[in-house]
């Protein structure tokens, strides 16, 4: 592939993800690379990453996740400290010891294979870092300098590929925000530190349960949901975190509300795509006796568990519910430890107490179509 041929599939490749791997491997082969990764990050927090087919494994997704190398290598940090607009090789950076005790090569790299490395870190607007990484196999000579200038032309439009890519992102969240609030539910989309990257109209009204932050940040007015808040956002980053993502939240006034978070999505080569989650804010009105459907939306619950909830609210014993539903007194002992945990409760009486504040009908902030108020006042 020559030069210009290349430069325009970096920037189809900023308007469509799966194009990354040929586009990197394409690079590989102008410098006699055997493959490629671009990595973003946000927060000291990885994102997501596309890579060529010889990087695609196992032990990428082991060094890339949670717990994995890709937190422990020193390789990022001084690649950033060079501030260099261009490609640095790793023997500018470390000894060939150092090189190779890092957890980029020995838990990543080595494993496939894999060598010396020309890499480039590119800061983009949007607060997002850019890093793409080029691998030589084992037995062939380092980076040299020519081969650097010759990666350094394609870097500006890498650079700006990497813009446009973050970009129309922010845009599809934006409208994505936008259409929650088309149902009537208040919704923002947070990164992985917690900063609001798009929020709708209803969230940013709910001044009684939301106080807006420096640096496009939000807190929950209730302390001890603020607490929750802060832990699942930091929890998003491992799927197997134990705080709880759906708790309840009291306003200014001391108006309820359920607050969830959702991690958008779990796919870790979706380029700018990983590292976010939906906060949304469900107000909630109390009749005594609530629907169990509607705690298990709320809450996310198994329809055991949101029978057992009910029951809760009834003021049943463990005896009464484990005989009503014919099951173990340890079933719904563990049940109800379960509705704790999903709940961010930590006695069996906030949690009646909490159930008992939802309601069977609609939340407040949901807008009604004119088809469904016109079914709604035939009726009446």
């Amino acid at each position: 592939m020559d030069f210009e041929s290349t430069v325009t599939r970096i920037y189809e490749a900023a308007a469509e993800p799966d194009l990354w791997p040929s586009v990197l491997h394409e690079l590989g082969e102008l410098v006699d690379a055997a493959g490629g990764i671009i990595l973003t990050r946000r927060a000291d927090s990885w994102t997501g990453w596309r890579c060529s087919d010889l990087m695609i494994s196992r032990t990428t997704d082991a060094w890339m996740g949670p717990g994995g190398g890709a937190g422990r290598t020193k390789a990022t940090s001084r690649l950033i400290a060079f501030d260099r607009a261009g490609f640095v090789a790793e023997n500018e950076g470390f000894t060939e010891q150092e090189w190779l005790e890092d957890s980029v090569m020995s838990e990543w790299c080595g494993p496939l294979g894999l060598h010396h490395c020309a890499a480039t870190a590119i800061p983009v607007p949007t607060g997002d870092l850019v890093l793409v990484q080029l691998n030589r196999r084992k037995g062939k000579r380092s980076f040299d300098q020519s081969d650097i200038a010759r990666l350094d032309g394609f870097r500006p439009h890498l650079a700006r590929a990497g813009l446009l890519a973050a970009r129309w992102r922010l845009e599809r969240l934006r409208a994505a925000a936008q259409a929650l609030a088309i149902i009537g539910l208040p919704a923002a989309v947070l990164d992985a530190s917690g900063r609001v990257v798009a929020a709708n109209e209803l969230i940013e009204a709910m001044r009684p349960h939301i106080s807006w932050l420096p640096k496009d940040r939000i807190a929950l007015l209730d302390p001890a949901a603020d607490g929750m808040l802060n832990r699942a956002v930091t929890g998003m980053a491992f799927p197997t975190a134990a705080s709880a993502r759906s708790f309840p939240s009291k306003g200014a006034g001391g108006d309820p509300a359920v607050v969830h978070l959702i991690p958008i999505s779990g796919a870790a080569r979706d380029l700018f795509g990983g590292g976010l989650s939906l906060i949304t804010v469900t107000p909630v009105a109390a009749p005594a006796a609530p629907d169990a459907a509607l705690i298990q939306g709320l809450f996310d619950l198994t329809p055991a568990e949101a029978r057992v909830a009910r029951a809760v609210t009834q003021q049943k014993t463990v005896e009464e519910i484990a005989s009503e539903f014919d099951v173990s007194r340890e079933t719904v002992r563990t049940q109800i430890k379960s509705l704790l945990a999903k709940t961010g409760c930590a006695r069996q009486l906030d949690l009646a107490m909490l159930l008992a504040q939802t309601t069977q009908g609609q939340p407040r902030q949901t807008r009604l179509t004119e088809n469904s108020r016109a079914h709604l006042n035939a009726g009446r």
